[in-house]
């Protein structure tokens, strides 16, 4: 088993995890025994009953991409022809079933931008399909159905020496004077278009997946940056595109009812049967919406425009940049 940092939780995992920093030996001396323990698969699985399937999400064509089933000890995660993942019902041991010829980094994707957040949000925390970067000591975020940009985003802060949290994976927890946000971990992964448009000299990348031409930009992060909770200073809610009426930048403030139901819809579920799960997450979300001021942000989906998009989004009220903590300064 090897030791890694995902969010603020340390994973032992039976699989190498290239994109994950490892726990240093220093660290480990301190460190508390590993949170998630992940394992390779063993005896063959089981298959569940028709009766223990609860959910089935499917993609934007109609067919099944992701499905939930109840099992002995726990729950089965299946992503159909390419991975399962056997969940112990603690939430703290997963034991990845690859589907024959799935390559590693397929299912390395699975697992850290798919199951874990799941995982975790079944543990109990506010885990979001979401964005962030570094802004001076704090953070700011931002959420959007998926093609709303948060990618594009966060490479836009990074290259502009913000360093990044996560492209699309963030838990938040309230504080008494706040919201405290930790990445999951910093990825970047982008569409060639994207990775042309945005980078004058095209950086080390390596596949995201095999069924994707994304590609995960192998991104260079300083050894001592730690993953620690940061506080969020704000929250922007990214317009759906539409090229018709997206020519400007525009941040329009919004309630705490909103942004709570923002969050809501961006979070991620295991078990969405859960009653109880799901009035946890929904007070979680109304705690943190209270505390922190969110925007509603459209603007042109060019790349020529992120530059005015970053100024706006450093602007807005309460999420001013100190003078005194530069781009990069941490």
């Amino acid at each position: 088993m090897t030791l890694y940092q995902y969010a603020d939780v340390t994973l032992a995992s039976a699989w190498p995890l290239d994109e994950l920093r490892p726990v240093t030996p220093r660290a480990r001396r301190q460190a508390l025994p590993a949170a998630i323990t992940i394992c390779a698969a063993g005896a063959p699985l089981p298959e569940p009953e028709p009766a223990d399937w609860l959910h089935t999400w499917r993609a934007a064509c109609g067919d099944p991409a992701l499905a939930l089933a109840r099992t002995a000890g726990g729950y089965l995660l299946r992503f159909p022809r390419l991975a399962d993942f056997s969940m112990s019902a603690d939430g703290r041991r997963v034991h990845v079933w690859p589907a024959p010829g799935v390559n590693a980094e397929t299912v390395r994707h699975l697992l850290l931008d798919q199951a874990l957040p799941r995982l975790l949000a079944h543990r109990g925390r506010l885990a979001l399909h979401a964005g962030a970067a570094r802004v001076g000591a704090q953070a700011i975020a931002w959420l959007g159905p998926t093609g709303a940009g948060k990618s594009t985003l966060a490479a836009s802060f990074h290259g502009a020496g913000y360093p990044l949290l996560s492209d699309d994976g963030l838990l938040l927890s309230a504080a008494r004077e706040g919201v405290q946000a930790v990445g999951t971990y910093p990825s970047l992964r982008l569409w060639p278009a994207a990775v042309d448009g945005l980078f004058g000299e095209a950086p080390a990348a390596a596949p995201m997946a095999h069924y994707s031409s994304k590609q995960r930009l192998l991104l260079e992060v300083d050894a001592d940056e730690g993953d620690e909770p940061l506080p969020l200073k704000a929250l922007f809610v990214l317009a759906p595109v539409s090229a018709t009426t997206e020519t400007a930048v525009t941040l329009t403030p919004i309630s705490a009812r909103a942004a709570c139901m923002a969050l809501i819809a961006n979070a991620f579920q295991l078990d969405v049967t859960d009653k109880r799960r799901a009035a946890d997450a929904l007070a979680q979300a109304a705690a943190c919406a209270a505390r922190i001021k969110a925007f509603r942000l459209i603007f042109p989906r060019t790349f020529g425009a992120l530059p005015a998009v970053r100024a706006a989004m450093l602007q807005a009220p309460g999420a001013e940049e100190d003078a005194d903590c530069p781009p990069g300064a941490h």
